[in-house]
């Protein structure tokens, strides 16, 4: 999920003052690596249909079972005339059977429909507002999920880059989809991390949470790419902000937490692992710091890559704690097979 943003920061003077604070000091406030963790329900994003032996290994461990309960495979993708991809018959069942696998593991496990064209690349706003806006085309899209669904037990909407003006077909795909799926499916979107109304976020205004909350189960709040310059990929300060504004119109959140990293260069920025930093940071023999909130970071040949490991990770949802969110507050963690090897085991360790 890419959502560039700047939002206010209600938190800000707490992780600043943690980052130039004692180790006692750091534990008193709740960031310590030892401080255990709330109980929170746990879900994870696959970006694709498939897992590589990397995710697959993670997921069936038993400390990923303890920090996460659901599964969302990003995978889904609408077309040009509303049918929804794959058609194959065999990637169908390919996905049906890792869906039966993930759940023979003790996963709930969610479809994700992203609205990108086959080739990966992200359909224009515009157009995909164009799409919104056709009822015959949303009705395409809602029939032709069926073939697709298999035993999954629900469906997540991830739409991106719209305009503001989508708005109501936003709400009329959802309520399409909601109509079809529930209640024997849940249904899940992702939704901008607005702080403010109107919207902070530009397209913020596409989803309007009081229209949407009567056909969905969850909200995803995006609280993603906290940085548009070189900067830490989430602020727990500035995610707080954005999830309590959500839930001021409805109380069924997670808040999202990023599994990668961003590489800001001279050309632009992109998004790198866990290893792939650890690795830059050795090639160029260049010191990995901590910023005000934990997060690691590395500068090298003009670069700035800013990620996250179990450390900055574990202190942040310490961070959380029942009086800053409720425990009905869940974590989406995005990007799984980016993430620090150590992550969920060292969650585990810390959870009740």
């Amino acid at each position: 999920m890419k959502l560039l943003g700047f939002a206010l920061v209600a938190l800000a003077s707490l992780t600043l003052s943690c980052a130039s604070s004692s180790d006692h000091e750091v534990e008193a406030v709740g960031l310590g690596d030892t401080t255990a963790l709330p109980a929170r329900r746990g879900a994870v994003l696959v970006d694709g249909c498939v897992l590589d032996t990397w995710q697959t290994s993670t997921l069936a461990s038993a400390a990923t079972r303890k920090v996460v309960q659901e599964v969302i495979l990003l995978c889904l993708v609408p077309r040009l005339d509303g049918t929804v991809g794959p058609r194959d018959p065999s990637a169908v069942a390919a996905l049906g059977s890792l869906v039966q696998k993930l759940q023979a593991e003790g996963y709930r496990v969610h479809l994700g429909i992203s609205f990108t064209d086959e080739s990966g690349q992200r359909y224009d706003g515009a157009q995909t507002a164009g799409f919104l806006a056709v009822p015959a085309w949303r009705t395409q899209l809602v029939a032709s999920l069926a073939p697709l669904l298999g035993t999954a037990e629900g469906i997540e909407l991830d739409l991106q880059s719209l305009p503001n003006e989508a708005d109501a077909g936003v709400t009329a795909l959802v309520s399409a989809l909601s109509t079809s799926l529930r209640p024997t499916r849940t249904l899940g979107i992702f939704m901008p991390p607005s702080v403010t109304a109107p919207s902070d976020i530009s397209g913020g205004d596409a989803f309007s949470r009081r229209a949407l909350a009567p056909f969905v189960d969850r909200m995803r709040i995006m609280t993603l790419d906290y940085s548009s310059a070189p900067g830490p990929t989430i602020d727990p300060g500035w995610a707080v902000d954005a999830v309590r504004f959500a839930a001021n119109a409805y109380p069924n959140v997670d808040l999202a937490y990023p599994l990668y990293g961003t590489d800001f260069g001279p050309d632009g920025h992109r998004s790198v692992t866990y290893t792939e930093a650890i690795g830059i940071s050795r090639i160029h023999d260049a010191p990995i710091e901590r910023g005000p909130t934990g997060a690691p970071h590395v500068g090298y040949d003009g670069h700035e890559l800013w990620f996250d490991d179990a450390d900055s990770t574990g202190r942040a949802l310490a961070a959380w704690s029942p009086d800053v969110l409720p425990t009905t507050v869940g974590v989406l963690f995005y990007g799984l097979g980016a993430e620090d090897p150590t992550l969920f085991e060292k969650l585990a360790a810390r959870m009740p």
